[in-house]
């Protein structure tokens, strides 16, 4: 995981613990990705201006068939058919709406992980907007991870050896790494500072036993 997209995470850590809400802003025709920044910008400021509390992350992801889509991941739910409204008069098409557990979030995350298209270069492919809150940036994150010291406090809890199911790892350290910033837990540590092994799956905040995650 990357810097941006371990910022990413802590800033939808801050946003919302148990519930938040994707949308996603289409256009009926292909826009230059130009053109859908700009659209994005009038968008974003006609919602603030209706919804002065709206808080929220902006992600943008580019389809080779249909452009430039922006995903927005809010605190709360707007009206679809004002929001609609909106969005047609700042030039947008469909709208789609869907409630979404913190812990998902990490699927935005993962298009932080591709290789950046040219016509993205220099452009934030996230973003945060709204008043009243204090978003990660990415220059916070120190290389020295609280992820890192997660995954290798869980790697040595689980006994993960070599290289394999990487992706299945960084899931289970994904949503240890949500537990400990809800509960302000030390990195790599359980609560009272225990370490995960002399934890129960109840104070760990499991809905199951740790070991049924498969690996």
């Amino acid at each position: 995981m990357n810097r941006s997209q371990a910022a990413f995470l802590f800033t939808c850590a801050l946003l919302g613990k148990e519930k938040l809400y994707m949308w996603t802003f289409t256009f009926a025709e292909l826009l230059a990705v130009k053109e859908t920044r700009k659209k994005w910008n009038h968008l974003r400021t006609l919602l603030l201006q209706t919804w002065p509390e709206l808080r929220g992350l902006r992600v943008f992801e580019l389809h080779k068939e249909h452009g430039l889509h922006v995903h927005l991941v809010t605190n709360q739910f707007i009206d679809v058919n004002q929001a609609r409204i909106l969005a047609e008069q700042a030039g947008w098409g469909r709208i789609h709406v869907t409630p979404m557990p913190a812990e998902h979030v990490g699927y935005l995350a993962k298009y932080f992980s591709k290789k950046r298209p040219e016509c993205l270069k220099r452009w934030r492919l996230w973003d945060s907007f709204g008043e009243g809150w204090n978003p990660t940036k990415v220059k916070d994150v120190e290389k020295q991870s609280m992820l890192s010291k997660i995954y290798r406090a869980c790697k040595e809890w689980q006994g993960w050896e070599g290289k394999g199911n990487f992706f299945t790892r960084m899931d289970f350290t994904r949503r240890m790494l949500f537990f400990t910033i809800e509960n302000g837990w030390q990195p790599g540590l359980g609560p009272n500072d225990k370490p995960y092994w002399m934890c129960s799956d109840e104070e760990l905040d499991f809905d199951g036993p740790a070991c049924d995650v498969p690996f």
